[in-house]
């Protein structure tokens, strides 16, 4: 098929970086894999969704890049360094193939960009909205791209929201949803 303008890992010479990735399977059983750059490539299977189970693939797409405002974002770093800062709250629903309602969680890559923070290291959590994120769903070290498959539940109005600590751009893209 078309390759997405969305991606499932992010890297720079000289790094490994690994990363979770759900992908739709054509009719034919397979999966295309696209490298801007040069890279060698590991792939793993561990596991697999039945259509039955409510898990709907979708084409990858691009929700939102605070790296160009695409998505409706503000272009700006999101955090202020120290944990504080407003999270970004993006509604997911009735996004990239994603529908307005039926929906209970998402599968989103999420890349952490121009990355800054402390020698103690920064993280990214993606929660649904109205709660409050006890763990972090990727970490970070100044001036490193990070990549991370997240699957989250998504807040009663259809919103997921995205809290850093540490200061860097964000880009998340689709690539699945599951009912309520």
């Amino acid at each position: 098929g078309t390759r997405p303008n969305a991606s499932n890992l992010n890297f720079t010479s000289g790094q490994i970086i690994p990363n979770a990735v759900i992908a739709p399977v054509s009719a034919n059983g397979k999966v295309c894999f696209y490298v801007y750059g040069k890279a060698h490539l590991l792939a793993d299977v561990n596991g697999w969704f039945a259509e039955s189970q409510g898990a709907n693939s979708v084409t990858p797409a691009r929700l939102f890049d605070t790296r160009d405002g695409s998505g409706g974002v503000a272009v700006s770093k999101v955090g202020d360094g120290l944990g504080g800062g407003t999270p970004i709250e993006f509604t997911v629903t009735g996004q990239g193939g994603v529908p307005a309602a039926g929906v209970g969680a998402v599968s989103l890559n999420v890349t952490a960009a121009n990355t800054s923070v402390g020698s103690e290291g920064g993280w990214v959590a993606v929660y649904p909205c109205g709660t409050t994120p006890k763990v972090s769903n990727l970490n970070f070290i100044s001036g490193q791209i990070t990549p991370n498959a997240v699957i989250t539940p998504i807040s009663t109005d259809g919103k997921v929201c995205f809290k850093v600590y540490g200061k860097t751009d964000l880009i998340a893209d689709i690539n699945g949803w599951f009912r309520s």
